[in-house]
């Protein structure tokens, strides 16, 4: 089963006025405590969409607070959806960084793994064992879980 998150809507949930950007870490605080407790209050979910697509910019220390310490602490598999260039920037660095890898889906379906190299195709090759992805004869991976 696939658990979907707007963090636009947690942002707006969890911090008062409107804002449309990830930025400051009591932000990202805020943002990952509330997506902890959607994760867990879904015990079937196996992986979790986290979409992006309607939040502005994401700078390195929500990156930081939402993105790795999420992969560090949860027991679902993550995949990211609406990631820009701008969010890729500040996800990127981080995940790697922390020897971690992270699912991101673009625009065409298609899966893309940011983070260390090792773990990474580890990542792969659990998507493909559990069958949640598959891979295309180009190569490439799309997931096939609905």
């Amino acid at each position: 089963m696939i658990q979907r998150i707007d963090v636009h809507e947690v942002l707006q949930r969890r911090v008062s006025g409107v804002y449309a950007d990830l930025v400051t870490r009591p932000t990202g605080r805020a943002v990952r405590e509330d997506i902890e407790r959607t994760i867990a209050a879904d015990a079937q979910a196996r992986v979790t969409v986290i979409d992006f697509t309607r939040v502005g910019c994401v700078d390195y220390s929500c990156a930081d607070e939402i993105v790795a310490k999420l992969l560090r602490d949860t027991r679902v598999i993550l995949l990211l959806r609406g990631i820009n260039d701008g969010h890729r920037e500040a996800i990127e660095p981080v995940v790697r960084s922390a020897g971690l890898a992270v699912v991101v889906e673009g625009p065409d379906g298609a899966l893309d793994v940011l983070g260390s190299p090792d773990a990474a195709a580890h990542l792969l090759d659990q998507l493909v064992a559990q069958q949640l992805a598959a891979r295309t004869p180009g190569g490439g991976f799309f997931l096939t879980a609905a």
